[in-house]
């Protein structure tokens, strides 16, 4: 394939939502890439835009300014640089998901599917799932419903754990203090696998950053919903790809 033709594996990543989270997201993109070379990887396009106004504060309160505008600026800026999907590593921007697809014409993969397709991949099958969040996600159902839908048993923190725990956690994790988030977002993980969870989904995407997926602790009790969006975008490349006839 020569340089001038288009590539039908050019992911776009709708990022921002935090920085740190998106360059979280496509470290994870690489590493998951079966490369040999620079030109194995996927051609990717970032919309690293952190001024997309907060989806917690939005969700939360009618009248703060929403974050829709931005996401849709975003999302039709990528589609315009020819990307043949997209992909938004934020949990609690896919409140707004199904406004962001509506007359899209290239798939947008979302997070929550990635993740269950972890977790059926990984053997999870009925087992009790708890969830970690931003109080938008957990309050948004965005998680809980689809997962019990698929059979497992969604075990979501309460209102002291988010509060106390998750919260501070993920406000230290934007200001890049991940050695003090640690200790609180690890005592939230506990709590739930102490009430009866098998495994603790991470339902913001600061959270793998503050806990560390490189902790062989972590790595086994947690699921990452940044690694599970970066593998269903590696798995949409690599089929892609197929479908052109490209090597």
């Amino acid at each position: 394939m020569n340089d001038s033709e288009p590539r039908p594996d050019k992911l776009g990543v709708l990022g921002g939502m935090g920085p740190l989270a998106t360059v979280d997201f496509l470290g994870k993109l690489i590493a998951l890439t079966p490369a040999k070379d620079d030109e194995d990887h996927i051609p990717v396009v970032v919309s690293s835009e952190p001024h997309i106004p907060p989806r917690g504060l939005a969700f939360q309160d009618k009248s703060a300014p929403s974050p829709l505008p931005g996401l849709l600026a975003r999302r039709d800026f990528l589609a315009g640089a020819g990307v043949g999907a997209i992909a938004m590593p934020c949990n609690t921007a896919h409140y707004w998901y199904d406004d962001m697809v509506e007359g899209l014409d290239i798939p947008f993969l979302h997070i929550v599917d990635a993740v269950i397709g972890a977790l059926k991949s990984g053997g999870h099958d009925d087992a009790k799932i708890a969830l970690i969040g931003t109080k938008a996600t957990v309050e948004g159902r965005l998680y809980e419903d689809p997962l019990n839908e698929h059979g497992f048993h969604c075990l979501v923190a309460d209102g002291a754990i988010t509060a106390d725990l998750v919260v501070p956690g993920i406000a230290l994790v934007k200001e890049y203090r991940i050695k003090e988030a640690k200790p609180l977002l690890r005592e939230a993980v506990e709590r739930l696998l102490d009430g009866g969870a098998e495994a603790v989904v991470l339902g913001c995407t600061e959270l793998p950053v503050g806990l560390d997926m490189a902790d062989p602790w972590v790595a086994e009790r947690c699921v990452d919903p940044t690694t599970a969006l970066a593998q269903a975008c590696v798995d949409w490349a690599m089929e892609a790809r197929k479908k052109a006839g490209v090597t």
